[in-house]
Protein backbone atom coordinates (compact mmCIF):
# COMPACT_ATOMS: atom_id res chain seq x y z
CA UNK A 1 0.00 0.00 0.00
CA UNK A 2 1.66 3.51 -1.31
CA UNK A 3 -0.76 5.22 1.52
CA UNK A 4 -0.83 5.36 5.16
CA UNK A 5 -3.38 6.77 7.19
CA UNK A 6 -2.37 9.07 9.57
CA UNK A 7 -5.58 9.70 11.64
CA UNK A 8 -9.06 8.47 12.07
CA UNK A 9 -10.68 10.26 9.68
CA UNK A 10 -7.75 9.23 6.98
CA UNK A 11 -8.45 5.12 8.24
CA UNK A 12 -12.31 5.61 7.70
CA UNK A 13 -11.26 6.98 4.06
CA UNK A 14 -9.27 4.56 3.16
CA UNK A 15 -12.49 1.90 4.65
CA UNK A 16 -14.69 4.00 2.07
CA UNK A 17 -12.01 3.36 -0.76
CA UNK A 18 -11.86 -0.61 0.03
CA UNK A 19 -15.37 -1.05 0.00
CA UNK A 20 -16.00 0.82 -2.70
CA UNK A 21 -13.73 -1.00 -5.05
CA UNK A 22 -15.27 -4.17 -3.29
CA UNK A 23 -18.53 -3.36 -4.29
CA UNK A 24 -18.10 -1.86 -7.85
CA UNK A 25 -21.70 -1.85 -8.77
CA UNK A 26 -22.81 -0.21 -5.83
CA UNK A 27 -23.84 3.24 -5.87
CA UNK A 28 -21.53 5.83 -3.45
CA UNK A 29 -24.35 6.61 -1.83
CA UNK A 30 -25.39 3.16 -0.94
CA UNK A 31 -22.27 2.10 1.13
CA UNK A 32 -22.46 2.45 4.73
CA UNK A 33 -19.50 4.95 5.72
CA UNK A 34 -16.88 3.17 7.79
CA UNK A 35 -15.88 5.43 10.99
CA UNK A 36 -13.59 4.74 14.08
CA UNK A 37 -13.30 5.93 17.09
CA UNK A 38 -10.60 5.75 20.20
CA UNK A 39 -12.72 6.70 23.25
CA UNK A 40 -13.39 3.10 24.71
CA UNK A 41 -11.11 0.39 24.71
CA UNK A 42 -13.51 -1.49 22.81
CA UNK A 43 -13.49 1.10 19.83
CA UNK A 44 -9.51 1.13 19.94
CA UNK A 45 -9.14 -2.15 19.83
CA UNK A 46 -11.57 -2.68 16.65
CA UNK A 47 -9.57 0.29 14.95
CA UNK A 48 -6.30 -1.15 15.47
CA UNK A 49 -7.19 -4.61 14.35
CA UNK A 50 -8.84 -3.11 11.72
CA UNK A 51 -5.72 -1.00 10.93
CA UNK A 52 -3.11 -3.87 11.32
CA UNK A 53 -4.93 -6.47 8.82
CA UNK A 54 -6.10 -3.36 5.91
CA UNK A 55 -2.98 -0.86 6.29
CA UNK A 56 0.09 -3.05 7.72
CA UNK A 57 -1.05 -6.37 5.86
CA UNK A 58 -0.53 -8.25 9.22
CA UNK A 59 -3.07 -10.34 10.62
CA UNK A 60 -4.14 -9.43 14.55
CA UNK A 61 -6.36 -11.12 16.57
CA UNK A 62 -8.45 -9.71 20.04
CA UNK A 63 -7.80 -11.63 23.31
CA UNK A 64 -10.60 -11.80 25.58
CA UNK A 65 -9.49 -12.80 29.41
CA UNK A 66 -12.57 -11.86 31.06
CA UNK A 67 -15.01 -14.03 33.14
CA UNK A 68 -17.69 -16.06 31.63
CA UNK A 69 -21.13 -16.29 33.00
CA UNK A 70 -22.28 -19.43 33.62
CA UNK A 71 -26.46 -19.12 33.73
CA UNK A 72 -26.87 -23.03 34.65
CA UNK A 73 -24.52 -23.05 37.48
CA UNK A 74 -25.13 -18.67 37.93
CA UNK A 75 -21.52 -18.24 38.53
CA UNK A 76 -19.01 -16.59 36.41
CA UNK A 77 -16.20 -18.76 35.37
CA UNK A 78 -12.89 -17.53 35.56
CA UNK A 79 -11.04 -16.54 31.81
CA UNK A 80 -9.32 -19.53 30.84
CA UNK A 81 -5.99 -17.32 28.94
CA UNK A 82 -3.30 -16.61 31.25
CA UNK A 83 -3.57 -13.26 33.33
CA UNK A 84 -1.52 -10.50 31.53
CA UNK A 85 -2.21 -11.77 27.92
CA UNK A 86 -2.13 -8.66 25.66
CA UNK A 87 -5.28 -7.52 24.37
CA UNK A 88 -4.01 -7.79 20.38
CA UNK A 89 -1.90 -10.33 19.31
CA UNK A 90 -0.57 -10.11 15.72
CA UNK A 91 2.22 -10.69 13.27
CA UNK A 92 3.43 -8.38 10.70
CA UNK A 93 5.99 -8.69 8.21
CA UNK A 94 6.99 -11.73 10.31
CA UNK A 95 7.05 -10.63 14.14
CA UNK A 96 4.86 -10.97 16.68
CA UNK A 97 3.67 -8.01 18.14
CA UNK A 98 1.49 -8.01 21.22
CA UNK A 99 -0.37 -4.83 22.13
CA UNK A 100 -1.97 -3.85 25.82
CA UNK A 101 -4.52 -1.21 25.00
CA UNK A 102 -4.78 1.53 27.82
CA UNK A 103 -7.49 4.12 28.55
CA UNK A 104 -7.53 6.76 30.47
CA UNK A 105 -6.38 5.84 34.07
CA UNK A 106 -6.03 2.78 33.25
CA UNK A 107 -2.56 1.20 34.11
CA UNK A 108 -0.61 -1.77 33.39
CA UNK A 109 -1.02 -4.85 35.82
CA UNK A 110 2.10 -6.75 37.62
CA UNK A 111 0.66 -9.95 35.25
CA UNK A 112 0.68 -7.63 32.27
CA UNK A 113 4.50 -6.33 32.97
CA UNK A 114 5.57 -10.00 33.28
CA UNK A 115 3.98 -10.65 29.86
CA UNK A 116 5.31 -7.97 28.06
CA UNK A 117 9.21 -8.73 30.00
CA UNK A 118 8.69 -12.49 28.27
CA UNK A 119 7.27 -11.07 24.86
CA UNK A 120 10.15 -8.88 24.61
CA UNK A 121 12.93 -11.33 25.55
CA UNK A 122 11.58 -13.73 23.56
CA UNK A 123 12.46 -11.06 20.31
CA UNK A 124 8.72 -9.84 19.86
CA UNK A 125 7.42 -6.27 19.97
CA UNK A 126 5.05 -5.26 23.20
CA UNK A 127 3.87 -1.74 23.42
CA UNK A 128 1.00 0.32 24.96
CA UNK A 129 -1.56 1.94 23.03
CA UNK A 130 -3.65 4.40 24.91
CA UNK A 131 -5.05 6.16 21.35
CA UNK A 132 -4.54 5.65 17.70
CA UNK A 133 -2.29 8.47 17.40
CA UNK A 134 -0.34 6.38 19.97
CA UNK A 135 -0.36 3.10 18.18
CA UNK A 136 0.54 4.80 15.05
CA UNK A 137 3.71 6.40 16.83
CA UNK A 138 4.77 3.07 17.91
CA UNK A 139 3.75 1.01 15.11
CA UNK A 140 5.69 2.94 12.75
CA UNK A 141 8.68 2.45 14.80
CA UNK A 142 8.81 -1.04 14.97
Amino acid sequence: MNWIPKNLKELGQLADKLKAEKHPDFPPHALVKKRFKDTTANDLTKTVIWDMYHVRGGVAYRINNGAVYDVKKRTYRAGVQRKGIPDIIGIIDGRFIGIEIKIGADRQSADQKEIEREIIEAGGVYFIAKSYDDYIEKIANI
